[in-house]
């Protein structure tokens, strides 16, 4: 069986990550089966050439690296199940707000409250580690870690700004999927697609889970996005999202 590389499972969610939540929803939606394994950091360092996650391996032993090229590697092996009949606008449209949420809402509403904030953070390391006891080791390493994420978020720009601004940014990414969203069932329709994918598992990240912060207030005070959640995880069989 095919088999996706990842974190850990945690409130509801496929995995920590949005971007390998994102791979295995996507999976999922397809119908296509696969096992999850859990990477630890250092095996992440050692035996992924890219140093992130998610990693499909098929069962030939094909390797397909990031959630993106999950999407595009499933539709090109396995055909295109869900967006057939898309306009090239509906299509432009999905690949702008996957953009939108896995390069901008990913560091305003996933990174800031949970490697940023100290307090999320500290809520955060649990889940990381699986519930396991932290020693003094593992938290030098954990640190280590959060330190790396830190600079990254600086590099992106966003990490530079203070915590205000920041969630003022969270608000305009999260209130332009509300109002695209509306009243659809599905975030482009009546019908799922690939970008619902990339919704579900980035809006949920932020939305319900255990991170208390003033991001997560306001996205769970949007009626229409907490419905989407539901909707979605029950109409795929997802788990619930529980932000526990």
């Amino acid at each position: 069986m095919r088999k996706l590389q990842g974190y850990i499972p945690a409130w509801g969610q496929a995995c920590i990550s949005p971007y390998v939540s994102k791979a295995a929803y996507y999976l999922k939606m397809n119908g296509l089966d696969y096992q999850f394994e859990s990477m630890s950091l250092p095996r992440l360092k050692k035996e992924t050439p890219r140093g992130k996650l998610p990693v499909l391996i098929e069962e030939d032993g094909t390797q397909v690296h990031d959630s993106n090229g999950i999407v595009n590697h499933v539709r090109q092996k396995y055909g295109d199940k869900l967006d057939g009949g898309l306009s090239s606008t509906e299509q432009a449209v999905s690949v702008a707000f996957d953009r939108l949420l896995g390069e901008h809402l990913y560091w305003t509403g996933v990174i800031e409250p949970r490697w940023r904030q100290t307090r999320g953070w500290e809520t955060y390391i649990p889940y990381i580690v699986g519930g396991a006891t932290v020693s003094p080791e593992i938290r030098e390493a954990l640190d280590d870690f959060r330190l790396l994420i830190q600079t990254e978020h600086l590099g992106q720009g966003t990490g530079r700004l203070p915590a205000g601004e920041i969630f003022d940014q969270f608000k305009v990414d999260l209130d332009a999927v509300s109002d695209y969203l509306g009243d659809k069932p599905f975030f482009l329709g009546n019908k799922p697609h690939w970008i619902d994918a990339s919704v579900y598992s980035h809006v949920g990240h932020c939305t319900l889970v255990p991170f208390d912060w003033a991001g997560r207030t306001y996205a769970q005070g949007k009626k229409n996005i907490v419905s989407y959640l539901h909707r979605m995880r029950e109409h795929f069989g997802f788990p619930e999202l529980t932000g526990k």
